[in-house]
Parts: C-alpha cells; sequence; structure tokens
C-alpha cells in the first residue's frame, strides 16, 4: 500500500503528542518520526484529514492514550493564536466525530471542519470484503469508509480550482448519507462556514490533467449497496480471515479465536459499564443515564478532566476500552455531568469487575485510553 509513499510518522511515533507540535510546528517536543512539523506563516492555507475510529468526545490513535477532544480545540486555539495561518480546513472521519467539535469548535478561529458523522452516530466503512465492489481476496479488510472515499473520489475527477468547499460538501453529505438508508451517516460542518466558499486548490493543490473538468452538482460514483457499520470492521477482518481459511488449519483456528476474543471483550465492556450504571443510578434510571444525549450545540461534557479520569478509572478495574469501547465515551460523560467522582467511579467499578479480565483486548500493556 505504501511503496514509494514516504511515511514522517508510523507506529509507536502516532501519538496524540506528536500530532499536536507536528499541527503547532514545535520540533522540540516531537518524540521520533522524520521530525517535520507545520511550519507555516501567516499566509498559509492549511488542510488537516483525520481519520480513525472513534466515539463521543475522543478519537482513536495507534498508541494510548487516545486524542480528546478539549484538547485538540485547545491545540488549534494555540495555532490561531499564533498568526501562523490565514485559514485551516480540517476533515475528519470517526465515529460520532461531530462531538469533537460541536459545541466547542467557536467561529473566528478561520477553520472550518467537516465530519463524517454527527455527534451520535456511527460512520461507515466501505469496499470491504463481500461487498460490491469489493477488494482483491489478499484483502481482508475494508479499504475506506463513505465519507473519505467520497470526498477523494470527488477530488479526483475535478479541476479543484473551480470547485468550493462547500460544493464538496454538498456531495460528499449526499454520498455519506447513502441514499439516506440505514447504511450511511449524517456529514455535519462547524466553524467559520463562510470559508466553505474558498476553492478547494486553496488547501489541496489540484491536477493539470483535471483542468478542464467541469463541476457538475451530483456525484457520478454510485455509492455502495451497504457499507458496515466501522465498530464492526474488526469482525469483518476476523470473520473474512476465518471463512477463509482451510478447514482445520492453524490459520482458521487462530480465526476463530480472535472472533471468539473480540466478542467476549465487546460483552464484557457493555456489561460492566451497564453493571457500573445500576450501581450508580439505580436499576431504573441507570440505562436512562447511559443513553442520554445532550441537546445540539453542547459539547458532550462540562468538566473533561472529569471525563479522562473515570475512564481511567474504569480501566483499572475492568481492563481497557479499547476502539469497540470508545462508544461508551457519552455514558461516561454523563456521569460526570450528573456529578460522579473519581471515589463513586472507584467503589463501583471495583463491585461490577471483581477481578482484571485475561483477554488480550482488555490488556493496559499500551496504557490507559486517557
Amino acid at each position: 500500500v505504501f511503496t514509494l509513499v514516504w511515511q514522517d510518522y508510523t507506529g509507536e511515533d502516532v501519538t496524540v503528542g506528536n500530532f499536536f507540535a507536528a499541527i503547532l510546528g514545535n520540533k522540540s517536543a516531537l518524540t521520533g518520526g522524520s521530525g517535520k512539523v507545520l511550519d507555516s506563516g501567516p499566509n498559509d492555507h492549511i488542510f488537516i484529514y483525520y481519520a480513525d475510529h472513534g466515539g463521543p468526545g475522543v478519537l482513536g490513535m495507534p498508541t494510548s492514550p487516545y486524542l480528546y477532544a478539549d484538547d485538540l480545540i485547545d491545540v488549534l486555539k494555540k495555532k490561531h493564536a499564533s498568526g501562523t495561518y490565514k485559514s485551516l480546513v480540517f476533515y475528519l472521519e470517526a465515529c460520532e466525530s461531530g462531538s469533537i467539535f460541536e459545541g466547542l469548535l467557536p467561529e473566528g478561529l478561520n477553520i472550518y471542519a467537516t465530519t463524517a458523522s454527527n455527534a451520535e452516530e456511527s460512520s461507515w466503512g466501505t469496499y470491504c470484503p463481500g461487498d460490491y465492489p469489493s477488494p482483491p481476496p489478499e484483502y481482508e479488510t475494508c479499504l475506506g469508509d463513505l465519507y473519505s472515499v467520497a470526498w477523494m473520489e470527488d477530488s479526483d475527477v475535478h479541476n479543484l480550482r473551480r470547485e468550493s468547499l462547500h460544493q464538496q460538501y454538498e456531495l460528499v453529505k449526499s454520498r455519506t448519507s447513502n441514499g439516506n438508508s440505514p447504511y450511511g451517516s449524517h456529514v455535519m460542518q462547524y466553524g467559520d462556514v463562510p470559508l466553505s466558499k474558498d476553492m478547494l486548490f486553496m488547501y489541496m493543490g489540484t491536477n493539470p490533467a483535471n483542468d478542464n473538468f467541469s463541476f457538475v452538482d451530483r456525484n457520478a460514483i454510485i455509492p455502495p449497496v451497504k457499507a458496515v457499520n466501522q465498530r464492526d470492521a474488526d469482525l469483518v477482518h476476523f470473520w473474512d480471515k476465518y471463512r477463509k481459511a482451510p478447514e482445520g488449519s492453524m490459520r482458521k483456528i487462530e480465526a476463530e479465536k480472535q472472533v471468539m476474543e473480540a466478542m467476549s471483550h465487546r460483552m464484557h465492556v457493555d456489561n460492566s459499564m451497564k453493571l457500573i450504571a445500576k450501581l450508580l443510578f439505580g436499576i431504573n434510571k441507570g440505562t436512562e443515564v447511559l443513553t442520554a444525549v445532550r441537546p445540539a450545540g453542547q459539547p458532550l461534557v462540562d468538566d473533561w478532566n472529569c471525563l479522562k479520569t473515570l475512564v481511567r478509572t474504569f480501566e483499572t478495574y475492568c481492563g481497557s476500552l479499547s476502539q469497540y469501547g470508545m462508544k461508551h465515551m457519552r455514558s461516561v460523560a454523563n456521569m460526570c455531568n450528573a456529578g460522579i467522582g473519581k471515589d463513586q467511579m472507584n467503589e463501583a467499578a471495583s463491585q461490577a469487575c471483581v477481578t482484571f479480565p485475561t483477554s488480550p483486548w482488555s490488556s493496559l500493556q499500551k496504557g490507559f485510553s486517557a
């Protein structure tokens, strides 16, 4: 996949700290990697594209801890205060990606952001095994997601000097909704929306081969009939690996083990969170607290330090939330909003998880999620 493509930060070098240091142009804060940073000036237009798993208020990383919305917004504010850009466009793909900016990204920073989903829903993988079109058989994973392939494939076939951010937003929104089917999400926009009048080439450059292409108010690329919930993308990988493996082979046995471990971990995280909520709020109110959603325009949580503290407390007793468990960030945020503190979470989590889980998915070897 990466033949002839230079990568500045890979593996253990892909960290929240390095990401923030690169944005701020702070070379001294880097650990590992090529040392490259965003050395921008006051007249520069910046484009940032971020894709990973996510949950309410949080974005995944190959390493721990994960990236939290309040920290990202603080860094973007620092970047603006430094006067080292003219405008900044941020494309974000993740489940509940709208929650990263909703109620948090103010106007006036000259930042325009679009997200693959609103603050409450999953985003969707595509070009997955078994789909049409599907990846080559040697790839046992989804190759893209509805939002990302929509803006990339749109950019491939248009003259970006003549297409605006707003025009692309409308096309991507239409395609990512997948005809308002259950296999789609709602693309959102945040920040300084008037910046969407800018032409795409200011942020992405342009391909001279497309100079004669005319913009059309529709995306000619037909979206897939269905897509895969991003939280189930790992299960698709394990299942496809199991399906293709010869009967009785070690590969099939290992794939079956991976499926069972992943499913067991999911059940453990879900059941632990439900039990903790019942211990904290009672049998009837516990479920209500877990699922409550704040009105549109409000941030996920009032106290982000509380959210991170309760996440670490949960993981101390119940094991890593992992990428799947990020879906429960809203539940933890609701606990904070209801006044639950570390001591109460300590007591509830220790009762809910009497023994630390042995599943590799629960391991804290890479550190806490917060």
